[in-house]
């Protein structure tokens, strides 16, 4: 959830969060002062902005991972491509 679309919700998630967990722990989160005191400043929903950046950290995580495994599968070329050459051949049969 991009920050503008989070933010204008805000009101609406503060009025169902109130006084009900909804089953879900609590955690403390510690900032320096300053960034806290900004985020007061601004009214942002800080425990949304907390929960988004979590699930973007996992979702970059998991990219990661992902990635990590592919690389490390053995390659399915008995030779490498080579995609100059190939490129070079495409536009020579097809112009550009």
């Amino acid at each position: 959830m991009r920050l503008p679309a989070l933010v204008s919700r805000w009101p609406a998630i503060r009025r169902a969060r109130l006084g009900h967990s909804g089953g879900m722990p609590k955690v403390s989160v510690y900032l320096p002062d300053d960034l806290y005191r900004e985020v007061r400043a601004r009214h942002l929903p800080l425990s949304a902005l907390t929960r988004s950046a979590v699930e973007q950290a996992l979702r970059a995580a998991d990219r990661h991972d992902w990635v990590a495994r592919v690389r490390s599968r053995p390659s399915r070329q008995e030779r490498p491509v080579d995609t100059a050459r190939v490129m070079a051949d495409v536009r020579e049969e097809f112009g550009g």
